[in-house]
């Protein structure tokens, strides 16, 4: 079993949760094909995160960020990060830490 990673953003704890492998595969798949379309965002965030022991669903995605796209965004970007699927931005490879010696 994995920690439980707790991420606080705009007053609200999230816990993120580890893709299994195919799921995670799939999402990468569909960022290439489709980007960040609403419809990705927003499975990315069901799947990946939760509100205490609640599960986000379609519904409850709908009325927790309405008005406010700047929180999920950010969660957005932590759930992808948390599954190592946040894509490198351009130029930074050789970057990590200890490449510049």
């Amino acid at each position: 079993m994995s920690e439980v990673v707790i991420k606080e953003i705009d007053g609200v704890s999230y816990i993120l949760k580890m893709f299994p492998a195919m799921v995670g595969l799939s999402f990468i798949s569909r960022l290439e094909r489709e980007g960040m379309s609403p419809e990705v965002i927003r499975d990315v965030i069901i799947k990946g995160a939760g509100i205490g022991s609640t599960n986000i669903t379609e519904a409850k995605f709908n009325t927790q960020f309405a008005g406010k796209y700047k929180p999920m965004m950010e969660l957005f970007a932590e759930v992808l990060k948390y599954n190592n699927l946040f894509p490198e931005a351009e130029g930074e490879e050789g970057n990590e830490e200890g490449s510049e010696e």
